[in-house]
């Protein structure tokens, strides 16, 4: 009787919640052991509730610290770290041979030929003696290629080849277009090296075409690209070349050619044709970034020759040539020898 007496006791003095009257714990001691940290007991009852649980909100607000001087503090971004600056990347040549496109066309006949263009489509074997052998062209080639006799005649002009002092093994043309003077550049065989630079892959398709029609495709390197880029390089960062064209590109030993876009067919209409009016690249820009090294300039027959003789390195003359054919000028090229660093 003692011990149960006592037991009484004990529970009327320290009444057990899972036995208060709407309580809705569950009995079993485990489970209400759990169960306490989340309850309170309300103020003067004797009831229990069970604590729900904050729901968190996302404040979207823009906050700002204000420190003890009371001046609020604007809000600023998170750090990010400034991207870091990629390498250049390396410059190559082409390997194998780009596809022909639905732009390297090979017309038949003149009623497939845009109006633009029939006047040169009439002078088609003039352009490339074998032209019925399925040679190509872009719409845009027709334009600025070489004729044949012509670029033949350039090629074994140019006094810089492998007998002369000092001795030149490569030739770079800079606006190698659909392959005509690229082609007498390697027929000539005055070059161990013969570099072709095109930026439109549909062109440069026609100019490897081209080459393999008049057998000389494996003597050509060609490079998908811009060909002020590449002088840049091989000027200024060698080393974004790939180590095929550093070893043929010796700047002593290599002679530019830049046969470049005139700016359409609007230069005949200009007695004088203004040099600094060529698109895309002007003279100014192609004799600067031809320089030092000895290049030629495949200009218009009416350029202006004040223009021209600016470009003479100090103390020495150029050479400029008038090309004709079927006793009519053509076209005239401007030889630009080396420039040889001042004494200082």
């Amino acid at each position: 009787m003692g011990q149960e007496q006592s037991v009484t006791e004990r529970d009327k003095a320290s009444p057990s919640p899972s036995v208060v009257a709407g309580s809705t714990l569950p009995r079993s001691p485990t489970k209400h052991a759990g169960t306490a940290l989340n309850s309170r007991i309300q103020p003067h009852t004797n009831r229990v509730t069970k604590k729900r649980p904050q729901k968190i909100r996302k404040d979207t607000r823009e906050r700002k610290t204000i420190p003890f001087g009371g001046i609020p503090i604007p809000h600023r971004p998170p750090f990010e770290p400034e991207p870091k600056q990629t390498a250049m990347s390396i410059m190559k040549p082409v390997v194998g041979k780009l596809p022909l496109t639905d732009e390297c066309l090979h017309y038949v006949d003149v009623c497939e030929v845009p109006q633009n263009l029939q006047k040169y489509f009439h002078q088609r074997y003039s352009i490339f003696k074998f032209y019925d052998y399925d040679i190509r062209l872009t719409n845009d080639a027709w334009f600025g290629i070489t004729p044949e006799p012509l670029a033949l005649r350039l090629a074994n002009d140019l006094p810089s080849h492998l007998y002369s002092t000092p001795r030149r093994t490569t030739i770079v043309d800079l606006f190698g277009g659909a392959g005509g003077n690229t082609i007498a550049f390697a027929l000539s065989e005055k070059w161990e090296h013969v570099i072709s630079i095109e930026r439109d892959a549909s062109t440069l398709a026609c100019a490897q075409h081209n080459a393999e029609v008049y057998g000389v495709s494996g003597y050509i390197t060609f490079i998908h690209g811009d060909c002020l880029d590449f002088l840049d390089r091989l000027k200024h960062h060698p080393e974004t070349l790939d180590l095929s064209l550093r070893e043929k590109c010796d700047m002593s030993q290599t002679v530019l050619f830049a046969s470049p876009p005139w700016g359409g067919v609007d230069y005949k209409e200009q007695d004088v044709f203004d040099l600094s009016t060529m698109e895309p690249y002007n003279l100014e820009v192609l004799h600067k970034a031809c320089s030092p090294m000895e290049h030629a300039l495949y200009l218009p027959r009416t350029s202006d020759l004040r223009q021209i003789a600016k470009l003479a390195p100090k103390g020495e003359k150029i050479e400029v040539v008038q090309y004709c054919m079927d006793g009519a000028s053509k076209a005239m090229v401007v030889l630009i020898p080396e420039a040889m660093p001042e004494l200082t």
